[in-house]
């Protein structure tokens, strides 16, 4: 297998007249053994050639198993790696991105951005997370860490981590909100909240309570979305909002469109909402707000609207 130590202080061959190596140019500068030729590994150096030969049989072997990672590649901050490496590679939703990059900027790179990726160790995510309650809810540690979980994934995807420290150091939990069961609107609740809202908008509230929708996909809904003939609304979309309040179109949560039952008396009230409020033409972009900056995504946002 490939692989070898260099020393950089000697030249290789003796020198036929006296039999000895002679020095190099490099001579007494920095570290003496270089181990050089394995494939996909960076050459690295060392002082003494004891260092160099166990570091050449443990990179030899973990390159053999497609497992090397050069701890150097780890000395690189979390802060540095989110923001030069995983974060310009998301594509998720604006509206989520938003509260992403809060949390992440807010959070995760104040309290252990600086810490280098090889050293985020058991102790590193214990002070993190005891940290973290003092500055925000349960629920909103436990988001927290599933992005700090993500982030380390992809280092190790990177093959800047060998192993994602949340998942190796068990002893640390992630922090757990507590759990509250759901508990539907009384009838009395549902129709003091519906008759305080403007007459155009008192049927998403329908839509929530009879059809189970979410308010971005009552608001996403179209007249042609209800096939009346056959009982049915086909949920296609979802209106969302970015940052800035600008509203686009999306597929409804986790891109699940699908086909829900109406009962006769919420399509006799869906009817009666689309001859009162006619509906009328919107065109919004579609998944991002922002402009096309390219020909395939201008012709992508095209065939989506």
């Amino acid at each position: 297998m490939a692989g070898y130590i260099e020393d950089r202080w000697l030249k290789k061959r003796p020198d036929k007249q006296t039999g000895k190596r002679e020095r190099t140019a490099l001579y007494g500068k920095g570290l003496r053994y270089r181990v050089k030729g394995i494939p996909g590994v960076q050459d690295r150096s060392f002082a003494t050639s004891e260092d160099a030969k166990k570091w050449l049989a443990s990179a030899k072997t973990d390159s053999g198993r497609g497992e090397f990672v050069d701890p150097r590649d780890g000395s690189i901050s979390l802060s540095d790696y989110i923001e030069e490496h995983w974060w310009p590679g998301r594509t998720d939703e604006p509206s989520t991105a938003a509260s992403m990059r809060t949390r992440i900027w807010n959070h995760v790179i104040p309290l252990i951005g600086a810490v280098p990726l090889k050293d985020i160790d058991a102790s590193t995510l214990r002070s993190f997370k005891a940290s973290l309650l003092r500055r925000v809810e349960a629920s909103t540690a436990e988001v927290i860490w599933v992005h700090l979980t993500s982030i380390l994934s992809s280092a190790v995807d990177d093959r800047r981590l060998l192993r994602n420290p949340v998942k190796v150091h068990q002893s640390v939990k992630r922090p757990r909100r507590a759990e509250k069961k759901a508990k539907a609107w009384t009838r009395i609740t549902a129709d003091a909240v519906r008759s305080h809202l403007q007459e155009r908008y008192r049927f998403a509230v329908d839509l929530g309570l009879g059809l189970g929708l979410r308010q971005g996909e009552a608001f996403g809904l179209a007249e042609e979305d209800f096939d009346f003939g056959v009982g049915v609304v086909h949920i296609r979309r979802q209106l969302r909002w970015d940052v800035k309040g600008r509203p686009y179109f999306c597929l409804p949560k986790g891109g699940k469109t699908r086909e829900v039952p109406v009962a006769p008396n919420l399509a006799a009230r869906a009817q009666a909402h689309f001859r009162r409020f006619p509906p009328r033409a919107c065109t919004l972009p579609w998944r991002n707000p922002e402009a096309p900056t390219t020909p395939w995504k201008r012709s992508s946002a095209s065939r989506s609207r």
